[in-house]
């Protein structure tokens, strides 16, 4: 078992985020703001800026005409996919490390989050009973609770959650009975630890076990981890068909909505993935 008070210390060391995304944050998860206020507190960030405007003139935005201005970008995206920018631009280093006490190298972590977070921004988009805005930004952090257990993974405890899952554990259950916490459960330390709203926390813990609380927020969270997985963008257990289900059924969607959130998921990776190179 790890002692719980060094693992919420631990989750209390990354980086703290900057002023103007905890800010971002509050304001999109309190309901639907003006998007003026949105401009207002991202218009001084240049890497955000730059990344804002790559996407709003992706063929993925479908804007027929060039957007130059950070008022225009937010107007064409919304304060959804913007925060979720934010926080993209703001955890890429972070996330881009090698976590190899999960079978991540180098940057796998940050692909599958990516890759999870275009499936919660299509699901958004696709399902009858729509999760919420931030949904794409919670699928975007939602295993960065592997950052902070990676580092208390002795071989010991390694051997011991390979036994856990020889003996027909899940991963995350594994990790409960060998560690005692598991790492969605630290996730949601650390974006509490952040000061990030309840939302976006209950849906970094729940997106193993998806609740409806918080407006459906876990459930596209969980879709979206699957999604990630079945094109191949992370590594991890194969998933569970019967939470799988209900979780699309708790969205109203069927198995030909799911089809093309696949498809568009796969179509559309990369050209994500390298709005951040």
């Amino acid at each position: 078992m790890l002692d719980l008070d060094v693992l919420a210390r631990e989750a209390s060391s990354l980086e703290p985020l900057p002023t103007s995304v905890a800010r971002l944050a509050a304001l999109v998860c309190e309901g639907t703001p003006e998007l003026s206020e949105v401009v207002d507190i991202v218009r001084f960030d240049q890497a955000l800026t730059a990344t804002l405007l790559r996407t709003a003139n992706s063929s993925w935005s479908a804007s027929r005409t060039q957007i130059t201005t950070v008022d225009d970008a937010v107007v064409r995206l919304g304060s959804g996919p913007v925060l979720s920018l934010a926080f993209a631009v703001t955890v890429r280093a972070q996330m881009s490390r090698a976590v190899p006490e999960y079978g991540l190298g180098e940057g796998e972590l940050w692909s599958h989050s990516v890759a999870a977070s275009l499936a919660a921004e299509l699901i958004c988009r696709t399902a009858p009973i729509r999760p919420p805005v931030e949904t794409p930004t919670a699928a975007l952090l939602h295993d960065v609770g592997k950052l902070v257990m990676a580092r208390f993974l002795d071989r010991e405890l390694l051997d011991a959650l390979r036994d856990a899952q020889a003996r027909g554990l899940a991963r995350m259950d594994a990790e409960l009975e060998v560690l005692g916490i598991h790492h969605a459960e630290l996730g949601a330390l650390i974006a509490q630890s952040w000061g990030l709203p309840s939302a976006l926390v209950y849906g970094i813990r729940r997106h193993h076990e998806p609740g409806d609380d918080h407006g459906g927020i876990a459930y596209g969270i969980h879709l979206a981890d699957v999604v990630a997985k079945t094109i191949g963008a992370g590594l991890d257990d194969n998933p569970d068909i019967e939470r799988f289900g209900r979780a699309a059924g708790e969205l109203g969607l069927h198995a030909d909505h799911i089809d093309e959130i696949h498809k568009l998921t796969d179509e559309r990776f990369h050209e994500v993935l390298g709005r951040f190179t």
